[in-house]
């Protein structure tokens, strides 16, 4: 009886051997996305041609600020002019500037939110008054301050940039799983060498949003519409660190879940990336990237 009961157990060993190291695949299905969080780097020698330079305009405004509805048309007309997204805006309503950006007694919402306050704060600079701009948040020639309050020049800083060469390829897909959530897939290569550290920043904008603001005659509108509004940061404002430097050909792939909070109309919201600076005193956008979720 103990012999029989040995070989059986030394059949079943065998069995186990012979049909536990065969390794079962599990059955995909290619017809739909594989929603993954992606997070990985590496070096490819297929190095992107003739990559455009996107430029990011942050519109700082105010919903009590009667000119500011001037600065934004003049952003969103820059942005116009230029086709396949190369020019990004993004209304950025900090809280420290009360007196022009605090929300009216009636008003169902604010703009204002910690990440523009910071971003003003910490990456563009102070301001003297309302409204005022940077563009790729970077200190032109012959200035002494990134802020410029003079919108009608922000053109001539925006077409400044479009010409420069590209340092890095920025691709967005936008995957809709349905209940406000999405994925973000964020590919990003580098064409060029860059010996500092390099950022990722995200956020969510909303366009198209109906609320009440001063306008140039002092006179105030209800239903004036609002475009480009800083909504919520997704990362910090200041980013995510990619590397502390990249050599050309350096791939980045991250994957990042999203929810879409209620109150925002997603229909109207976009995804604002940028590849960016804020170390050591250089701030600026190395590429940026405007996504629409629907």
């Amino acid at each position: 009886m103990a012999q029989n009961k040995i070989k059986q157990f030394g059949l079943w060993v065998t069995l186990l051997f012979i049909f536990g190291c065969t390794e079962v695949p599990p059955f995909i299905d290619f017809s739909e996305p594989i929603l993954l969080a992606k997070d990985t780097t590496y070096i490819t020698t297929d190095i992107p041609q003739n990559v455009l330079k996107n430029v990011l305009i942050e519109d700082i405004s105010g919903v009590k600020c009667n000119n500011c509805p001037k600065a934004a048309d003049i952003a969103h007309d820059i942005q116009g002019k230029n086709d396949l997204g190369r020019v990004v805006v993004m209304t950025l309503h900090s809280n420290k500037y009360g007196a022009f950006t605090a929300p009216y007694s009636d008003s169902k919402d604010t703009f204002n939110t910690v990440e523009a306050t910071e971003i003003v704060s910490n990456l563009i600079g102070e301001l003297s008054g309302l409204p005022a701009g940077a563009i790729d948040r970077k200190l032109f020639d012959g200035k002494t301050s990134k802020v410029n309050q003079q919108y009608e020049t922000w053109e001539a800083q925006v077409n400044e940039q479009l010409v420069l060469d590209a340092k890095a390829e920025l691709e967005v897909e936008i995957i809709n799983q349905g209940n406000r959530n999405i994925i973000a897939n964020i590919k990003t290569t580098f064409v060029e060498v860059d010996a500092t550290p390099v950022f990722l920043s995200i956020f969510i904008v909303e366009n198209k949003i109906k609320s009440k603001q001063k306008m140039p005659d002092n006179t105030y509108d209800s239903d004036y519409v609002h475009y480009s509004i800083l909504r919520k940061g997704v990362t910090n404002y200041a980013g995510l660190k990619l590397a502390e430097s990249v050599e050309v050909g350096r791939v980045f792939e991250k994957g990042i879940e999203i929810n879409i909070p209620e109150k925002y109309d997603i229909t109207n919201c976009t995804i604002v990336t940028l590849i960016n600076k804020n170390q050591s005193g250089v701030t600026e956008i190395v590429q940026c990237a405007e996504t629409q979720i629907e």
